[in-house]
């Protein structure tokens, strides 16, 4: 696989801090940004398998909709311990957490994918693609569409992915860290777009800003979409994305807490 590398120019904290509260504002009644000690997140409300966010920190954005569209690419099959490495990751101590899709080739299915991995070395000759010499803790879900058309999160019995995933790599050290919180929407935009949004508009398109983290919903609700199961394959290529968009893709309203 073809890797190419992007250094990037994180701005200040608290510079990133009031630009993104000042982008929330715009679309929710409260909002507030402000730098904080990352908490533990392997405790709840978080529940994740690194307990900071902070350390040799860096993103990777592997595969794309060119996977899926006009029609899946059923080769498109990857480890998220292999692509840690590519990130230049060290054997000796590391974290992911991200978005991306479910490994088809090991659930039997297509869905979606939370990744939420961390990993320590046994040894000094310790490698990622060598499973047996690290020890892997893994809290990643699979958000999969039943035979029932009811959705389903369940664990993930590998360390693997497909097709195409967004990651958060770090040394899962604690460290200084955005709290961003906002209540009762106002606007169109919803949370995220306010944050990319607001990046764009301070930074512009030359200058990428790569964010991140967790997020959790402490009350109301919130729309998701969820794929499902590829269509048979009479019935590919897709015609045009609006038929992916709007007649494959799933959405579902979930209640709070959502995280």
């Amino acid at each position: 696989m073809a890797v190419t590398k992007h250094p990037r120019d994180p701005p200040p904290l608290d510079e990133l801090a009031a630009i993104i509260e000042r982008s929330l504002l715009c679309n929710f009644s409260t909002a507030s940004v402000s730098v904080v000690q990352c908490p533990d997140l392997r405790h709840a409300p978080f529940n994740l398998a690194g307990s900071g966010l902070s350390g040799n920190t860096r993103i990777a954005d592997i595969g794309g909709q060119q996977h899926l569209f006009p029609q899946p690419v059923l080769d498109a099959k990857y480890s998220m311990l292999s692509l840690a490495k590519d990130m230049e990751m060290s054997s000796a101590k590391g974290f992911i957490l991200g978005a991306g899709a479910a490994p088809f080739q090991d659930i039997g299915q297509n869905a979606e994918l939370a990744p939420n991995l961390s990993w320590e070395a046994k040894n000094n000759t310790s490698d990622l693609t060598d499973t047996n010499s690290l020890n892997v803790e893994s809290g990643t879900r699979v958000i999969k569409i039943s035979q029932d058309n009811s959705p389903k999160c369940e664990q993930l019995p590998s360390t693997n992915c497909a097709l195409m995933i967004n990651l958060f790599g770090s040394n899962g050290e604690t460290g200084a860290v955005l709290k961003i919180s906002a209540r009762t929407r106002t606007g169109e935009e919803n949370f995220t777009n306010c944050i990319r949004n607001g990046l764009r508009d301070a930074y512009g398109d030359s200058r990428p800003i790569s964010l991140g983290g967790a997020f959790l919903l402490k009350s109301g609700s919130a729309k998701f979409h969820i794929m499902p199961d590829f269509p048979a394959e009479d019935q590919l290529p897709f015609r045009d994305r609006q038929q992916l968009e709007k007649e494959w893709l799933t959405y579902h309203v979930f209640d709070a807490p959502v995280d």
